[in-house]
């Protein structure tokens, strides 16, 4: 008695499916490191984001005192972060910063975000910002990657396509 130990042409055409399926998907993300570094810069600008906003609400703002540029989201092509000026004294290395100078990744739109006591976005003269219906974007982009951050009117940020 000869026991036949092969696979059905059912099986094999099962497991080339699933493996056709898996590979759709898996490829394009794994092929190179160009949407890892997109997607990774967007999440720490994300972070960044949040940690400058936390920060300017807890800052006491006098009704005629101007907003502080120290607790500003400053948004340029390869820097995502708090103000820069030397008004605010920061010193070695700071974590409410995203640089990318050193890669590929760029940011646009360049612009500065202000926040008021609720966390919402503002201007420097204290007018509301992002009160559309879309909000603001900001997009970090890299060749043909891209990922972005969506900012509400009400100070809400999250990851956006």
């Amino acid at each position: 008695m000869i026991k036949n130990s092969g696979l059905t042409l059912i099986e094999l055409i099962t497991v080339i499916l699933i493996l056709g399926i898996v590979s759709v998907f898996a490829v394009p993300r794994l092929s190179g490191s160009e949407a890892f570094s997109v997607i990774g810069a967007r999440d720490a600008g994300l972070s960044v984001a949040r940690q400058v906003q936390l920060r300017a609400m807890q800052q006491e703002i006098k009704t005629n005192e101007l907003l502080s540029s120290c607790n500003a989201l400053v948004v340029t092509a390869s820097r995502m972060g708090g103000g820069n000026d030397t008004d605010c004294q920061w010193q070695g290395d700071r974590s409410d910063v995203v640089d990318l100078s050193d890669s590929q990744v760029r940011i646009s739109p360049a612009q500065t975000f202000y926040f008021d006591l609720l966390g919402r976005p503002v201007s420097s003269d204290k007018t509301r910002l992002c009160t559309d219906a879309s909000g603001c974007k900001i997009t970090f982009t890299q060749s043909v990657s891209a990922a972005s951050i969506c900012l509400n009117s009400e100070g809400y940020f999250y990851a956006c396509d």
